[in-house]
């Protein structure tokens, strides 16, 4: 059994959606933060960091690393054909996108979300904000510019990237004229969040 632990409509949220499509049997458990957003000391334990989410393995190993998850448990079952295998000519393509989006949209939003975590200067949140927000918008026009006309980012099958990317996406400080600026990333936010079992989770994390 796997066990997700996760902050409703957060990063957890993705890899919920993964393993929901695996078909394997996992528990969500929803952590409480303080009014400081700090997690409890058993949940700093399971990761340092304090960062959600952090999935425990069936042999009650830890991961931590929501885009770590997410390849990990496409690849751990192939037939759910959420993500190419090794010697597929698409792999490079989905890893490039999957990491573009964890090392940059995903982080970017972050900034955009708690810009004073990513400042000691009082005064500097504004800036790391406003500077979050122009860099948000360049990495989607690179997204959307890959993406093209094809209803996914690997072509005609969603992948664990869109899903990926779907979640990010729905997160924008502005996803209504991210949406307008992108009709084809909208397109492929619409064709996951459409997906019954996708539908069900985005759900239960209230969107």
């Amino acid at each position: 059994m796997y066990k997700l632990y996760g902050v409703r409509s957060w990063g957890s949220m993705a890899v919920e959606a993964v393993l929901a499509l695996c078909g394997v049997p996992f528990t969500a458990v929803d952590v409480e933060q303080d009014a400081q957003r700090r997690f409890p000391p058993w949940f700093i334990e399971l990761n340092p960091m304090g960062q959600v989410p952090v999935l425990m393995l069936p042999d009650g190993s830890v991961m931590t690393e929501s885009a770590a998850m997410t390849i990990y448990l496409a690849d751990a079952f192939p037939d759910a054909q959420l993500a190419p295998g090794l010697a597929s000519p698409l792999r490079p393509r989905y890893l490039r996108w999957m990491v573009f989006l964890a090392a940059n949209s995903y982080m970017t939003e972050g900034r955009w979300d708690f810009p004073s975590g990513y400042t000691d200067d009082p005064n500097g949140a504004h800036g790391v904000k406003s500077a979050a927000i122009r860099l948000m918008a360049k990495e989607w026009d690179i997204f959307a510019e890959a993406l093209g006309r094809a209803p996914f980012i690997l072509g005609a099958a969603m992948s664990a990237a869109d899903i990926y990317a779907a979640m990010i996406a729905g997160w924008s400080n502005n996803p209504p004229g991210l949406f307008a600026k992108h009709p084809n990333l909208k397109a492929l936010h619409d064709g996951v969040t459409a997906h019954p079992v996708v539908a069900a989770v985005w759900k239960r994390h209230g969107l």
